[in-house]
């Protein structure tokens, strides 16, 4: 399994991310927005994947609009979305282990490109796994003593609580990964820190200021759990486009497939989502 830049569809969403990272950071004037697309001319390359590509654009944008965190009203939306819709759902995803790992999974459904009545409708739709390495993951899990969880959106946090409990009173140790500090609508340490939240794991951030995650830039303590965990999973697509090419060990991808370069490579349907063992 690999993944490769589908440069028709990649370069169009990029441009679209450029103008909306430059919207929600600055202000929409012609100015802003051809200076964004100027910013992805540079970076863009067709061999790179696109989450690095965002990362690093909007890396530029943030200084350049003095503006730490433009997606805070974007996770605002979503995480309220998810703390209205989890109550309900809940229930639905009680019993087993596995469908923890499914109600986590459809946290994954939530994404700043998708009208909310979509992302609704897919809460309401649940999760049917197009690649289900699961028993697998499942299997890992009761021999193991510790666990590292990659996260990806802010409001999928809600999505995972309930597995994140599960295993810890199973007696794992659960370590819960985040980004050091706010990029796109990805889950950080200053988005736990404002919602005041609990966690039944140990949070610890990855080092690498980017989304998905590139493990030459993540920090040497991150790099030592990474390594160190007995079983790793990461959430969203980000992950699995900087990670699957070469995880340097086995690693769980759970996501929905959103996309069709993402869809392609994983040999499903957009919108399908899988849990992949590399």
């Amino acid at each position: 399994m690999s993944y490769k830049q589908l440069p028709e569809y990649c370069r169009p969403c990029l441009e679209r991310l450029a103008r909306q990272a430059m919207t929600l950071a600055c202000s929409p004037t012609q100015e802003h927005l051809e200076l964004a697309l100027a910013w992805l001319d540079e970076l863009y390359s067709p061999e790179v994947p696109p989450p690095v590509i965002a990362s690093r654009l909007h890396l530029r944008i943030k200084k350049y609009c003095g503006n730490e965190d433009p997606y805070a009203p974007l996770k605002e939306k979503e995480i309220a979305l998810a703390r209205e819709i989890v109550p309900r759902l809940r229930p639905r995803y009680e019993g087993e282990p596995g469908k923890l790992f499914y109600f986590s999974l459809l946290g994954n459904a939530i994404d700043f490109f998708r009208p909310y009545p979509e992302i609704e409708a897919a809460f309401e739709a649940g999760v049917t796994l197009a690649i289900d390495h699961l028993p697998i993951l499942l299997k890992r899990l009761e021999k193991a003593r510790t666990f590292l969880l990659l996260t990806d959106n802010a409001g999928e946090v809600f999505f995972d609580l309930p597995l994140l409990s599960f295993l810890r009173e199973r007696g794992l140790e659960v370590f819960y990964a985040v980004k050091p500090k706010p990029i796109q609508n990805d889950l950080s340490l200053a988005d736990l820190e404002r919602l005041g939240l609990s966690l039944p794991a140990r949070v610890v951030s990855t080092g690498a200021e980017m989304v998905g995650l590139l493990l030459e830039e993540a920090s040497s303590s991150f790099k030592e759990l990474y390594f160190g965990s007995d079983v790793v999973a990461a959430k969203g697509m980000g992950h699995f486009e900087t990670l699957v090419n070469d995880p340097q060990r086995e690693l769980f991808f759970l996501l929905c497939a959103k996309c069709v370069p993402v869809a392609r490579a994983l040999g499903v349907k957009v919108n399908d989502y899988v849990v992949f063992k590399s």
